[in-house]
């Protein structure tokens, strides 16, 4: 069975798209056969992979998770499979002449529509929030059971904040990854997130497992007084008794070259990237 891990974080814009997508393209360069499941409405980790052509594709077949989960949720029916939407090999970046084994299930930005529905029809009908989340996690985690045996790796990009699909996947994950600038606005709700779904009011009440302890990941690092006083506060959280969140000593430094190999480098359909390692990610 694959191994789940979830990439998450309260605040966006700190890395975790370009966390998920390196780490399923170095993964894959090794060997591994690897699934990215895209859970935000803003469908970064999809553009990247699939390209503006083949993602209006997806989306116009229902071959989403959003457009699987309406499908199951709301009509009630099976027309569509979980299998049916994930998109074999579609990463065209290559690695030693060959093409790279990364797979995705894409997202569009429909899937906040399908959680804003979820949220209308709790309210409704006056049920409880915690049956919603235990509903959308025996479904994942059904899929999921089907599905990761054909993975080595299934990579899941989380939307920001605590959504009710980030719950899911944080608790089915066998790897949490908070990625995160160095900085204080960055690093500045990072406890309270990490306490509210790991130690906090959140955990306490739900019925489901207790998630991983989460790993912290430095990203987008520069040479600076400010990035280094963080860092130096997030090492001292493993002196605490009960500490919320474990670090990791690798640490991604900025580079332009990092952003840059996340765009397409040709334009208009199909809007695919030329056969080339990406810059920055060719080792981990």
């Amino acid at each position: 069975m694959g191994k789940v891990i979830a990439v998450a974080n309260m605040k966006g814009g700190v890395g975790k798209t370009a966390t998920v997508v390196g780490l399923a393209e170095a993964l894959a360069a090794e060997g591994a056969e690897v699934l990215v499941i895209d859970l935000d409405p803003q469908a970064n980790a999809s553009i990247c992979f699939a390209g503006d052509h083949e993602l209006k594709e997806l989306i116009e077949n229902g071959h989403t998770i959003d457009g699987f989960l309406t499908d199951l949720l709301f009509k009630k029916k099976r027309d569509i499979e979980f299998a049916q939407c994930i998109r074999e090999h579609i990463s065209n970046v290559s690695h030693l002449g060959d093409q790279l084994p990364v797979s995705l299930l894409a997202s569009s930005s429909e899937l906040r529509i399908v959680e804003r529905e979820l949220l209308f029809r709790l309210n409704r009908s006056k049920t409880d929030l915690n049956w919603f989340i235990e509903k959308l996690h025996e479904i994942i985690k059904d899929q999921l059971r089907r599905t990761r045996k054909n993975y080595d790796y299934v990579l899941i990009d989380c939307a920001p904040g605590i959504s009710l699909l980030t719950e899911v996947s944080i608790r089915l994950a066998n790897l949490v990854i908070v990625p995160t600038i160095p900085d204080f606005l960055s690093t500045y709700g990072l406890q309270t997130f990490c306490s509210n779904l790991w130690t906090g009011e959140i955990a306490r009440e739900s019925v489901l497992d207790k998630p991983k302890k989460p790993h912290v990941l430095v990203t987008r690092r520069r040479p600076i007084n400010e990035h280094a006083n963080t860092i130096e506060r997030l090492q001292n959280e493993r002196l605490k008794s009960r500490p919320n969140f474990h670090l990791f000593e690798t640490e991604v430094p900025e580079r332009a070259a990092i952003a840059t190999a996340l765009a397409k480098s040709m334009p208009g359909p199909p809007s695919r990237r030329n056969g080339a390692t990406r810059p920055g990610f060719s080792k981990v």
